[in-house]
């Protein structure tokens, strides 16, 4: 599957962040805009792969800052969502790279290097075990998104 990064990708604020719940933001890609805000009001990065795009989203809060990890469709419908991060930490988004079609890497928290990957369907992670530690899914069992760290 052929990477790219696009550059013609933005966002709007959909609804300011608060106490209780984070910001949202509608992501607009070659002019079309999605129906579903997501969460994140910062634009890291997004990744066109194939017909689908990966975007990499932050929240902007100081010291204690996470990264969202979107897998939208063609139509900039959600497939799925991971989120980096745990309370008091905070993440930095840098040193993207794209892996050939085997995946990308990344880093933001910890010192080690991310790796996310797309399945062409969905498996099943279990919370606090298929994963590693300070990731968390959108809600459901099953996900086609696979991160992993490595130092």
């Amino acid at each position: 599957m052929q990477q790219r990064i696009r550059e013609d990708a933005s966002l709007t604020l959909a609804k300011e962040g608060n106490d209780q719940e984070l910001a949202t933001s509608f992501v607009t890609i070659a002019g079309k805009t999605s129906e579903e805000p997501l969460e994140g009001t910062v634009l890291e990065a997004c990744v066109q792969l194939g017909n689908q795009y990966l975007l990499f989203l932050t929240d902007d809060i100081p010291f204690e800052d996470s990264l969202h990890i979107h897998l939208l469709d063609e139509d900039l419908e959600r497939v799925d969502t991971a989120t980096l991060g745990a309370p008091y930490t905070t993440g930095h988004f840098r040193n993207l790279n794209c892996v050939g079609s085997a995946g990308i890497t990344f880093e933001f928290f910890g010192d080690c290097v991310w790796e996310i990957s797309v399945s062409p369907k969905k498996r099943l992670r279990l919370p606090f075990i298929s994963g590693p530690r300070g990731v968390s899914w959108q809600k459901g069992w099953f996900h086609v998104l696979a991160l992993r760290s490595r130092k």
